[in-house]
């Protein structure tokens, strides 16, 4: 098992970046091609590039399902191009890849090798980045994730109004990128191939309401296209022990088969 950390400059954001990369040693399962699968995978709003890695067991999880884990660092940015800011959205969505790619050449780039996740704004992320960009990843886990669009907005001065405004200005989300409903039903009007949807929230979540929303949007397009499938974890809440849980959840999901090889120490 290797975990590397780089650090390399980001020309789209025009500083110097760092991101966490799980990789499977050679024993593990390749994908047909002879490369590995890839799982990118976003931290909260409050999180970093080293918040999966320290509060859940993705390290294992990466061992057991044989795939790599790509996880950056997205700041408080809701990985879209900021307002007034970084291009987060362009940076995840479209340099990082390439970037990685170069460095790491046994990461996959073919779209059914794959996959985005997150929670929180990750979760927000992860379905803003795979819903814009439906021809680059086969499959979305979304945890604890609501539409920013479905956030009422008061620019009253607090720290809540100006944060929002930095990240997506002071105007409506509707019907614009940063709509994942609006997203959603642009990507099937494309006609080209959508990524699958697992979406998961816990019951006792304080944002379980715009979670339902958006279980609503998924469940009322007609024939499923997007597999979609929601999960409301009994119990739970916004916390590591559900997105840990459901990360698993994720990959069972997937289809992906556990590794039976023991290791010492796991």
């Amino acid at each position: 098992m290797a975990l590397i950390e780089t650090h390399f400059f980001s020309e789209i954001l025009g500083m110097d970046m760092e991101v966490n990369v799980i990789l499977p040693q050679e024993r593990q399962p390749y994908a047909g091609n002879g490369k590995l699968k890839v799982l990118w995978l976003l931290h909260g709003g409050s999180g970093d590039n080293t918040a999966w890695l320290r509060m859940s067991s993705i390290e294992r999880y990466a061992l057991r399902y044989g795939i790599a884990v790509v996880v950056p660092g997205g700041m408080n940015s809701c990985y879209t191009d900021m307002e007034h800011g970084g291009r987060y959205f362009t940076y995840i969505a479209d340099e990082l890849p390439h970037i990685l790619r170069h460095l790491l050449p046994c990461l996959s780039a073919l779209r059914e090798d794959n996959y985005i996740s997150g929670f929180s704004n990750g979760g927000f992320g992860c379905l803003r980045v795979g819903l814009a960009r439906p021809e680059l990843y086969a499959a979305i886990g979304a945890f604890s994730a609501g539409n920013k669009a479905d956030v009422p907005f008061v620019n009253d001065g607090s720290t809540r109004s100006r944060d929002r405004i930095i990240l997506f200005g002071d105007g409506s989300l509707t019907n614009t990128d940063n709509d994942l409903m609006y997203l959603g039903r642009e990507a099937l009007k494309m006609g080209t191939t959508v990524p699958r949807v697992y979406h998961a929230c816990g019951s006792v979540d304080p944002w379980l309401d715009l979670n339902e929303m958006m279980r609503d949007f998924f469940d009322g397009l007609e024939g499923n296209p997007y597999d979609y499938q929601y999960h409301e974890a009994e119990g739970m809440g916004h916390t590591w022990e559900f997105w840990d849980m459901e990360i698993v959840r994720f990959f069972e999901y997937l289809g992906m088969e556990k590794d039976g090889t023991q290791y010492l120490g796991l």
